[in-house]
């Protein structure tokens, strides 16, 4: 019986390393994927009823202004605390008739919040019976933009499309997303949104 109970804890430290080894096995997986699995890249779809834009850099809105000339029929919701953009579209002459802003919302949550909300008061006004959005922020974004979108909408009518600005407007490839910790930049990017993501999910 003293055997088998010695036996039984010679075995315990080999199952403690096979569970560490496992863990920084995933561990080391994950930081090679995590560029990768922060990006959602939807194809745009043959049809986008309204693009919303998330508040942030500039690409994100010239980005949505192309997708504007590929879907003249489409309404286009920016959020825009400050009103930057605004005068900016102004300026340049924009159709301000297809554009609405939203300019109380002071996180990424809080926009897609809004979204929901100003779709509810312009329900009518859409009059469509599905409702294609296609959501534009920065790439790495995406991911967190879609666990919010699928926490907040639950009307199966709309149907949301993640547009992310493309790579090469920010002078990026995709190997920089494979390889994302040889970029200062995209460094930032990701360990910033990692943490976002961890609020998201322990605070939401």
């Amino acid at each position: 019986m003293n055997y088998t109970l010695r036996k039984g804890k010679s075995r315990s430290p080999l199952i403690f390393l096979f569970v560490i080894a496992a863990v920084a096995g995933l561990g080391l997986v994950l930081f090679l994927k995590i560029g990768t699995l922060l990006v959602v890249n939807d194809p745009v779809p043959p049809k986008l009823d309204l693009i919303f834009t998330f508040a942030g850099e500039n690409e994100r809105v010239s980005y949505s202004r192309k997708l504007t000339q590929r879907f003249p029929d489409a309404h286009w919701l920016l959020s825009d605390y400050f009103h930057f953009f605004s005068h900016i579209l102004q300026r340049d002459g924009f159709t301000m008739a297809r554009v609405s802003f939203l300019d109380t919302c002071t996180n990424t949550l809080s926009e897609v919040n809004g979204l929901k909300d100003w779709i509810a008061c312009h329900k009518d006004s859409l009059a469509q019976k599905h409702l294609s959005i296609g959501l534009v922020s920065s790439p790495f974004h995406m991911r967190r933009i879609k666990f919010m979108a699928k926490t907040v909408f639950h009307d199966t009518s709309i149907h949301i499309y993640y547009l992310p600005v493309p790579l090469d407007q920010y002078h990026w490839k995709p190997r920089d997303v494979v390889f994302w910790w040889q970029s200062k930049t995209i460094r930032s990017w990701v360990t910033s949104e990692i943490g976002k993501l961890m609020a998201f999910w322990f605070f939401s």
